[in-house]
């Protein structure tokens, strides 16, 4: 069924210039409250998604705050393992990892369901403290640098833990690709264990979402990459990936834009516990309800998600859809298609 998302809380202690919501102070980001998920709600999430035997291909603690945020990560993580095991391919939590000290980190392997492979991805964006603090708004290479290499060093008892340390292309770290490659692959080298592999990642910026400009930033992703010299690698225990495939963007309104996989493959669960239709929605426009009140599989196979999809297989892209170029890490087959026209007919829903 895709990727699961659940937020932790839509809190974060960086100001990343990349992204708006914390850059720009927002008072809300996604017109509701800000806060934190109670562990109570989380538990009865996870229950529901157990009775519906929902799978996925993983599940990612994180949407628009920084889940390290949230005091019971650690046990979070814990919970989603136990209960999810043989449901989900892995737990992911995404962090810029400034709040991940050795005391937390080891509660973090303490707690991993050890037959569940955890992934950690640190957002780092930077080689230099100058560049971070430029691109992040605060000073932290140092203790991002020092979580990671902790989390290398003593994931080998927790069963498999992997690494990611990702860098989305911008202006202002641009030319710090290579030096962020050779950091890391060192570090790689000198930490390789049977238990877990690191990745180095280099992303795309995106612009609202394919909004005018992401044209742009895709040509200085493209021109960085290859002054650099960066492309994929594989070997024993490390890997470098790239962006190849970009979604339908503003700039390419002469091409027909086909359906978006995100209405099928990304759900998202507020910090508040209501289901949303998509992670590129951040102002919670596709609200499905709240998994307090129903279920999983009533909500996100029931009319209003059923129209959704409709609507895109019908070429209409209305409200956060016709302001968003689409995800591009699903393909939407002709079964799915399909499985959507059945759903609908089912429902009495006309696209």
């Amino acid at each position: 069924m895709g990727v699961l998302q659940i937020e932790p809380t839509d809190l974060c202690n960086l100001a990343c210039r990349m992204c708006a919501p914390h850059a720009e102070r927002w008072p809300s980001v996604h017109g509701i409250p800000k806060g934190l998920m109670p562990l109570a709600l989380y538990e009865r999430v996870l229950a529901g998604l157990v009775d519906e035997d929902c799978h996925f291909d993983h599940l990612i603690l994180q949407w628009l705050g920084d889940p390290s945020v949230h005091p019971e990560l650690e046990r979070m993580v814990g919970l989603a393992g136990r209960a999810l095991a043989g449901r989900v391919g892995h737990v992911r939590i995404d962090t810029n990892g400034l709040l991940l000290d050795e005391g937390r980190i080891d509660r973090l392997l303490a707690e991993k369901a050890r037959d569940v492979p955890l992934l950690v991805v640190f957002t780092i964006d930077a080689a230099t403290a100058a560049t971070y603090r430029r691109v992040k708004g605060r000073d932290g290479l140092a203790k991002v640098r020092g979580a990671a290499r902790y989390l290398l060093a003593h994931r080998g008892n927790a069963g498999r833990v992997d690494v990611q340390v990702q860098f989305v292309v911008q202006p202002g770290n641009a030319h710090e690709l290579r030096p962020f490659f050779d950091y890391w692959s060192g570090l790689a080298r000198c930490h390789r264990s049977p238990g877990g592999h690191l990745e180095v990642l280099y992303k795309r910026l995106s612009v609202g979402g394919g909004a005018p400009g992401q044209a742009a930033a895709d040509r200085l992703y493209d021109d960085a990459l290859a002054a650099a010299g960066i492309g994929t690698l594989h070997e024993e225990g490390f890997s470098v990936g790239v962006w190849d495939d970009r979604p339908w963007q503003a700039d390419d309104a002469h091409v027909a834009r086909d359906a978006c996989p995100g209405a099928w493959f990304t759900p998202v669960v507020r910090h508040d516990g209501h289901l949303m239709m998509c992670c590129a929605d951040l102002g919670g426009e596709l609200d499905l309800g709240s998994l307090a009140e129903a279920t999983f599989r009533t909500l996100w196979e029931g009319e209003q998600a059923t129209r959704l999809r409709m609507q895109h297989l019908a070429g209409r892209f209305d409200g956060a859809c016709a302001r968003c170029g689409g995800v591009n890490w699903y393909r939407l087959e002709p079964a799915h298609r399909e499985a959507t026209r059945r759903r609908a007919a089912e429902l009495g829903v006309v696209g």
